[in-house]
């Protein structure tokens, strides 16, 4: 039982890691694409942002001109008061006020619009700010993801190398002790078949007398 359950845990381990690479994998995945719907929604953002910009840059041209049509109307009722035409003067005050009832609700409109496109325009840099951090990161983990994937290729190949190395190694020692064998067995009979034919007999005398140059006595002497 203890060797199957080794076997199991080892499986179950080896499940469980290619688990979580397909889980990293599919985090990447997942991860770009939200990446992708936060830039889509800046996007949509800054085009609202825009649009508030234009707004409030209406609201600032007629603030600009009730505030000239103000001055001129002011201008107007005191030149109508100074003259004695008090009627007409009334009249000029009466359009002022209405002037300025409708510049307060630009005004109005105005600060709210300038108000919400800073909002905007922080929460716009921030959200950028935090995306752009999030990208470094994945690219980081990404690159990260391809050195380690770098070397364990290098050194699956490597291992693979050494492996063959060896064998080949192997091989040559056994080719080798091989061919040692072989030369021990064809010198042995060499040296048996010199001895059958008289070689060996003749080669051990011709060693003893000199080439002839010795006496028979020197010979039997010797023997």
């Amino acid at each position: 039982m203890g060797v199957w359950n080794s076997l199991f845990t080892a499986v179950k381990g080896h499940v469980n890691e290619a688990a979580e690479a397909v889980e990293d994998k599919q985090l990447m995945t997942i991860m770009d694409q939200q990446i992708r719907e936060a830039n889509e929604a800046i996007g949509k953002a800054r085009d609202e942002r825009a649009r508030m910009a234009g707004n409030r840059k209406v609201k600032e041209n007629s603030i600009n001109e009730l505030d000239t049509e103000i001055e001129r109307l002011t201008e107007g009722a005191r030149n109508a008061k100074a003259s004695g035409d008090m009627d007409l003067a009334r009249e000029a005050v009466q359009r002022i006020v209405k002037l300025n009832e409708q510049r307060d609700a630009d005004q109005k409109l105005y600060d709210q619009y300038k108000l919400n496109e800073e909002r905007m325009e922080a929460s716009i840099r921030q959200s950028a700010s935090k995306i752009e951090n999030l990208n470094r990161q994945v690219e980081s983990a990404k690159a990260n993801e391809a050195l380690i994937a770098a070397q364990q290729a290098a050194s699956t190949s490597s291992s693979a190398s050494n492996s063959k190395l060896s064998g080949a190694i192997d091989s040559l020692e056994r080719l080798e002790k091989r061919q040692a064998a072989q030369a021990a067995a064809l010198e042995a009979a060499d040296e048996l078949a010199a001895e059958e034919s008289g070689a060996d007999l003749d080669a051990r005398l011709s060693k003893l007398t000199g080439n002839g140059e010795k006496s028979v006595d020197d010979l039997l002497a010797n023997l």
